[in-house]
């Protein structure tokens, strides 16, 4: 196996007790331009503070920063919106314009009590949209809703309308990819009631416990349109898991196009039972990644069941998330996430981090790539780590692969003093 080089540097201090600080970069348009964020939070799922700052020359200097809370986090009332126009996205050179992916959450009450009732009574007190933007000049943004049903637009003058609110609901996969041919391809979470009456098949035999607040899968291939400047957008038919092996239905998808054409969506699970969500999980099920396929180019894809490496072995993953990479310096497609012991339960533990290269033909993990990026120290960091909720960047200069995160709980005293860190990984 070719040797990978991981360094790592903290990145940012914690600001101050109790206070997680998290940083991120990606490109804007083709050249050297960097725009980074950082965002600062003392609760779950929701950031108090919000800025940006650019580069021109790959990160060497930087502007000042911009508070953007404002921009991105509005309230009418008790309602709150969250919604951030996107600053970059994936180039389209066939049709000369970028695409980017990202997810509007309405609160239908104040952020506190609509997460305090999904929580622990699987209320669907927030909605989730997805929408595609497209910008020819990353200055101006045009957004369409990505729409899997009947119902309306979003409205900025009533953000709570019916026939919007609980029509479309969508959770935004991990990434959005751009074909040869033009087309865009991205996976959403839709929800499982949805799926299921799209299907034609009862909720109530797959998933009967807390149908309105989960999701199963659906893939969107879109063709631009060049008359209406829109993207066409296909719906794949829907995919579901019985709430018997992920109580959580799926979450956080991610989506890569391998080179043998074979579409590969990779997937959160979780085996956690909660009373307020009247989860039909067992004690001792297994907590995995879970993965799904497409042969017939997204239109339909198989059964999820368990990843596992080329070698047939079923590996452990925590309720976290996950993406894809495709290396430009080698032309190889790396997935990085949480693999575990088979003592995963929920969301825990979510160490150590992993990568390990995609066989492009059947896309399992190759067994012998498997690589640690980083891991718990138990002398220094408590039990309740965090090494997840990550960011990823290929620096156009080096070709290295830039990875964010913040190490939430390291803290044994303060499980919200979170330092942030960059990770510089070195291909072959």
């Amino acid at each position: 196996m070719a040797e990978i080089k991981i360094t790592r540097e903290v990145y940012e201090r914690a600001p101050g007790p109790s206070k997680c600080v998290s940083r991120g970069q990606s490109y804007v348009g083709e050249g050297l331009r960097r725009v980074e964020t950082r965002s600062v939070t003392s609760e779950s799922d929701y950031a108090n503070e919000m800025y940006v700052r650019r580069s021109e020359d790959n990160g060497k200097t930087w502007t000042a920063w911009q508070d953007v809370y404002r921009e991105a986090y509005r309230a009418r009332g008790d309602i709150e919106l969250l919604w951030e126009k996107p600053e970059s996205g994936v180039y389209n050179p066939l049709h000369d314009h970028y695409v980017a992916l990202n997810m509007q959450r309405l609160f239908l009450e104040n952020h506190h009590e609509s997460y305090k009732k999904f929580w622990g009574e699987a209320k669907p007190t927030f909605t989730d949209h997805s929408f595609i933007w497209v910008s020819k000049d990353l200055k101006e943004w045009k957004w369409q809703q990505v729409k899997y049903e009947g119902g309306t637009d979003f409205s900025e003058d009533d953000w709570g309308r019916e026939g919007y609110i609980h029509t479309n609901k969508s959770y935004s996969g991990c990434n959005l990819e751009v074909l040869e041919n033009g087309d865009i391809l991205f996976p959403v979470g839709a929800n499982v009631m949805k799926c299921c009456r799209i299907l034609g098949v009862d909720v109530n035999d797959v998933f009967p416990s807390c149908p309105q607040i989960m999701n199963g899968l659906i893939v969107f291939r879109g063709r631009w349109n060049e008359a209406e400047e829109k993207y066409d957008l296909t719906p794949s038919k829907p995919a579901v898991i019985s709430d018997l092996k992920s109580s959580r239905g799926i979450d956080e998808p991610t989506i890569i196009a391998l080179k043998s054409g074979r579409i590969v969506v990779a997937f959160r699970g979780s085996n956690v039972m909660s009373k307020g969500w009247k989860t039909r999980i067992q004690k001792g099920t297994p907590s995995h990644k879970w993965y799904t396929f497409s042969d017939d180019g997204g239109k339909t894809f198989t059964e999820p069941v368990p990843w596992h490496y080329d070698n047939g072995e079923v590996f452990y993953s925590p309720a976290s998330v996950s993406q894809f990479l495709r290396s430009t310096k080698n032309g190889k497609a790396y997935w990085f996430g949480n693999i575990t012991g088979p003592q995963a339960y929920g969301n825990s533990p979510r160490y150590p981090l992993v990568m390990a290269e995609v066989d492009e033909e059947t896309g399992f993990l190759k067994r012998e790539t498997y690589t640690v990026i980083d891991d718990r120290d138990p002398k220094t960091e408590s039990e309740a780590l965090q090494i997840s909720n990550f960011g990823l960047l290929e620096d156009r200069e080096t070709k290295d692969i830039e990875l964010y995160l913040t190490k939430l709980g390291a803290d044994r005293e303060d499980k919200w003093r979170s330092d942030a860190y960059r990770y510089i990984i070195e291909v072959e």
